[in-house]
């Protein structure tokens, strides 16, 4: 469940008439004269719409350039050109669509709304709120005004400024389903966990899950009595968000019920010794038979969970003993204590610049007196130790990570793990080893508001940036407590 860049209501793989509305293809019997005379239904303009609606972007694009050509002071193939070539990874011509779109048509509000979604995909974030007050100055009952406003204001950790516009969207549009979805991260990033996760459902409204590939179909579950069901339970969003879920499968168990678990190759191994889990797949093998399935992500509704009733106890994964054992003595002959560093996530994650301080930041960290580093640092990051030299008090066990199972063993044998919010923050937390977990100023729900422990995970610290961007405070913070234990001033499980 990934909430730092959250659901934006585009028109793009939707055409949309001036007024939002959805633009149907009109038959094939308009008068030659009007095809010749209106743009909204020149050939031209209805081709665009045909290759937008099959999800052709480029012979879109192509469409609606020769509508341009022929109707140039048109604003809607503008902005549908706008919306398109941003889609497509061109900014800078998006950005001239939209302008000339709202050149011709200052009061065409999904073109404001959709152009403040073009900005924010070049960070240009303060300029995106301007761009979508211009909009509601024009159209105050946009609800998808309202819905990508709330989605920068989220961003910016102003929550209960966010919630308001997701309330007011749904108000407007109860089949707003991203508002609905963000307003679900909204609630929980408060705390709201029962209205939370139950708003999150509408995710599978703006992106239906994809059914198992089982040679008999099953009905998905939607709650209710699990004695005796067998339950497949399909992995969705990124790898932290299986490792946080997968606990579960414990509650599945209690209710007499069993469950089989698919997931990514990645995290095979891993879940095999994960508390409730009865079998795994991945991607690729044989399905089992089951009774049911269901997205992991829907236990936390289904199954009732608040703020009161988090299923917190940990462990509920556990290293292969051997491969722990195996890891522990290659690390036995470093002195000092023993910490994992990670400081990079899946970069194609959008909000992944927010979250990761990456190497730079974190690399006062290797050179502390008594602190023996271990990096676990794997994928995309991994570019960031290029013409670095470590220092000898680091081992960088990076290139030998395999998958999330070997990096569990690592971790068995560490004294604390320090990472950034990935998946190896929630790895350590599922393990129940100490954690200390870097944060970005607007935090993701999971981490809540203005808390420097989590409910999630028993053993987690977190250290929240004091301002957007600041990396640095964030790292000073806790090189100074790092040096209090290496020194024995602090004991590390005071701090947990």
């Amino acid at each position: 469940m990934r909430g730092s860049r959250l659901g934006w209501r585009s028109a793009a793989s939707r055409p949309q008439r001036h007024d939002g509305t959805s633009m149907p293809v009109p038959p094939d019997d308009v008068p030659p004269d009007v095809s010749a005379t209106d743009p909204q239904y020149s050939p031209e303009f209805q081709a665009g719409l045909l290759a937008s609606q099959k999800g052709d972007r480029v012979a879109a694009v192509e469409a609606f350039t020769r509508a341009a050509g022929r109707f140039p002071m048109y604003g809607p193939t503008h902005a549908n050109l706008g919306t398109l070539t941003g889609q497509l990874g061109h900014s800078a011509l998006a950005m001239r669509c939209f302008q000339r779109a709202l050149a011709v048509d200052p009061g065409h509000a999904e073109a404001w709304s959709n152009f403040a979604s073009q900005l924010c995909r070049v960070h240009r974030d303060e300029d995106a709120i301007a761009v979508l007050k211009r909009a509601l100055s024009v159209a105050p009952r946009h609800a998808g005004a309202l819905c990508n406003l709330g989605a920068i204001l989220f961003d910016a950790g102003q929550t209960a400024r966010a919630e308001a516009c997701f309330r007011q969207s749904l108000a407007l549009d109860p089949t707003m389903h991203k508002a609905a979805k963000n307003l679900g991260f909204a609630l929980l990033r408060r705390g709201d966990l029962g209205a939370g996760f139950g708003w999150y459902e509408h995710r599978h409204a703006v992106s239906p899950p994809p059914a198992p590939m089982l040679d008999t179909p099953v009905p998905r579950w939607r709650g209710g009595a699990l004695n005796g069901v067998s339950l497949l339970a399909v992995t969705e969003q990124g790898e932290g968000d299986s490792i946080q879920f997968v606990r579960y499968a414990k509650l599945v168990e209690r209710g007499g019920g069993t469950l089989t678990m698919l997931c990514s190759p990645a995290l095979k191994r891993l879940m095999t010794r994960a508390d409730g889990v009865r079998q795994v797949v991945a991607d690729g093998d044989r399905m089992p038979r089951v009774d049911a399935w269901t997205p992991l992500l829907s236990l936390p509704h289904l199954l009732g969970t608040d703020r009161g009733s988090i299923p917190g106890g940990v462990p509920y994964l556990h290293p292969a003993p051997e491969d722990a054992a195996a890891w522990r003595t290659r690390l036995s002959d470093t002195a000092g204590l023993k910490v994992g560093l990670v400081w990079a996530g899946n970069p194609s994650f959008e909000g992944d610049r927010w979250r990761s301080p990456r190497f730079t930041a974190v690399a006062p960290l290797l050179t502390l007196p008594g602190v023996h580093m271990v990096l676990l640092q794997v994928g995309d990051g991994r570019r960031d130790l290029a013409g670095h030299v470590l220092p000898t008090t680091v081992t960088d066990l990076g290139d030998r990570i395999r998958d999330f199972a070997d990096t569990a063993a690592i971790m068995a044998g560490l004294d604390l793990v320090i990472t950034s919010c990935t998946a190896p923050a929630h790895l350590a937390g599922a393990l129940g080893r100490p954690v200390w977990i870097m944060l970005p100023f607007a935090a993701d729900w999971r981490w809540m508001e203005g808390r420097a422990d989590s409910p999630w995970y028993p053993t987690a610290r977190l250290f929240r940036q004091p301002t957007p961007g600041d990396w640095t405070s964030v790292v000073t913070a806790i090189s100074a407590e790092l040096q209090a234990v290496a020194a024995g001033r602090r004991p590390l499980n005071g701090l947990v």
